[in-house]
């Protein structure tokens, strides 16, 4: 598993020094000449607020934004600014080699267990820059003018996630994955980065921050450019406990909403819609659990996304779109602390009630969007006049459930497995070793087809950065007594993280461990546990 450590102060030169000869540049490679401007009677909608941010992409003169090195730096001098708030720590390795900072910041120095604790990443698509600067922004608020937030809430701050990508201003790594899309497998340095600093502070709420398309696709499928400010979502998938989701809706979305409209910014909930000219269908954020806003919502937590408007305009109005997410974040700072212990509570309890869940009732297997109309304001790309548009709408809420099975007790995994077996634990997982021989109450998956494809989202196919895509069942199951003899390992779902065990075990769905190859389910290698083994046949949880 990732090791999370922290890091003393030379280290921390030495790695802004590494940083620096490994990227070659002391600014990130984005050329500014090859972003269209807008009209001006579009660029005029957006004037800049009456606010400063000291952050390096901010600083008069600027025409591009800020290299890693520089990032680092500024972190490395907070820390020395305000020691005994802030702690900074690098949680990993890009592909690249250079460092993925975490910066701890509370009321003395260290996360106190009895507040809650909020977790913002920032940065995982490489090309969103204003989501990095308004981490870095935070970090100055919260040291500054918000420090007394700090004595009621504990923050941890990852303000650049996806670090190759944001020094070469690209969407996903060096390796070509989508690191939004890798939270559930993870295949890469930097989801397992973020895996790793998730499960060592145990956050109740976290936030992601991003920017959204403003021309591009929505000129060439309706001759508009984005209007909204900003758009926002929480977690939205299948296995998601209740009281989380209701939580998530009316105690921190509504608040995040107002808080932009008092400062006369526009909002809406997050949609996207593929590339293609021809496909004018508008969907919301995905519903499968591989983005770091459903797998954390699975953990469970509180688990939200901020989108500002941001990709393809380059450096236009960046001021106003950093402000935009410091407001929606420091909503959800203030949020959290004004929910306190209550906050904790509700989490741990969404933890029990998916611990009993167990054994019991279905599961959903496969999921989609579920299809309505939706009017949606734009702006019209020559004049800049508001332009309502009405478009075929795929809705996160309800989900439209395609699968459903009943719900095991758990799952057991042969030893060979090793790749799948190490997944789940760098996602957090607790594992049983089998150390009795005995017959146990299972089904086993029958295949009755199999094929291959790629993996979908809203936006069309997700880069996942390899060749022969995924592999596509469809399944039945058998019920028999087998015979499990010692080694094999037992993955109960009487714990918090079942929604995440059943979103990597069961087979037949696009992200499934056996789909994405990590997993040989022809071996016969999972089966499902119908009936609760005896304590007798097994060693305590492996965390």
């Amino acid at each position: 598993m990732n090791r999370v450590f922290t890091t003393t102060m030379a280290a921390l030169v030495q790695a802004v020094m590494l940083t620096a000869l490994l990227a070659g540049s002391a600014q990130a490679q984005f050329d500014g000449r090859r972003v269209k401007p807008e009209p001006p009677a579009v660029a005029s909608r957006f004037p800049d607020p009456d606010v400063q941010y000291p952050t390096p992409s901010l600083r008069p003169g600027r025409d591009d934004f800020a290299s890693h090195a520089e990032v680092l730096a500024y972190l490395a001098e907070l820390v020395r600014s305000a020691p005994d708030r802030t702690r900074l720590e690098i949680v990993g390795m890009s592909q690249r080699g250079l460092a993925i900072p975490a910066l701890v910041l509370a009321g003395k120095g260290a996360p106190d267990p009895q507040r809650p604790t909020v977790l913002v990443i920032a940065q995982q698509h490489g090309n969103e820059p204003a989501s990095g600067e308004a981490a870095l922004a935070l970090t100055q608020q919260l040291t500054g003018p918000q420090a007394a937030l700090l004595d009621r809430v504990n923050v941890i701050i990852m303000p650049r996630a996806n670090a190759d990508g944001a020094e070469r201003f690209v969407r996903t790594t060096a390796q070509g994955i989508d690191v939004n899309r890798d939270h559930l497998l993870l295949r890469t340095p930097e989801a397992r980065a973020i895996a790793a600093v998730t499960l060592k502070y145990q956050p109740q709420v976290v936030l992601d921050l991003h920017e959204f398309t403003v021309a591009g696709r929505w000129v060439d499928k309706l001759g508009v450019i984005q209007k909204y400010d900003a758009l926002v979502q929480a977690a939205g998938v299948g296995n998601l406990d209740p009281g989380i989701a209701n939580a998530a809706q009316r105690g921190y979305l509504e608040r995040i909403q107002g808080a932009w409209t008092s400062q006369g910014l526009n909002s809406f909930v997050y949609f996207t819609a593929s590339t293609s000219a021809t496909d004018k269908v508008v969907s919301m954020g995905g519903v499968q659990p591989d983005t770091g806003r459903n797998v954390n919502g699975l953990r469970p937590a509180i688990s939200l996304l901020i989108e500002t408007r941001g990709v393809g305009i380059g450096r236009a109005h960046l001021l106003r779109r950093v402000h935009t997410a410091v407001v929606g974040a420091m909503t959800v700072l203030a949020t959290a602390a004004d929910q306190g212990t209550a906050l904790l509570q509700l989490v741990s309890r969404a933890g029990a009630d998916t611990r009993a869940r167990a054994c019991q009732g279905d599961i959903v297997i496969a999921a989609t969007h579920s299809k309505g109309r939706q009017q949606l304001v734009f702006v019209d790309a020559v004049t800049g006049t508001d332009k309502p548009v009405e478009v075929d709408w795929r809705a996160a809420t309800p989900l439209n459930v395609q699968r459903q099975r009943t719900r095991p007790c758990g799952y057991l995994v042969a030893p060979s497995e090793t790749e799948a077996l190490q997944r789940l634990q760098q996602l957090g997982v607790r594992l049983q070793r089998v150390v009795k021989p005995a017959r146990w109450d299972v089904e086993r998956y029958v295949v009755v087809s199999q094929g291959g494809g790629q993996r979908q989202d809203a936006r069309g196919a997700i880069s996942d950065g390899q060749d022969g895509g995924i592999r596509t069942f469809e399944l039945r199951t058998r019920r028999i007594h087998d015979v499990v003899g010692p080694d094999h390992w037992f993955v109960s779902l009487d714990q918090p993280l079942a929604g995440l065990i059943v979103a990597a075990l069961e087979p037949d769905s696009q992200n499934s461990y056996a789909a994405n190859q990590l997993l040989d389910l022809q071996a016969d290698e999972l089966r499902r546990v119908m009936a609760r083994p005896s304590a007798h046949w097994l060693t305590a949880p492996v965390p």
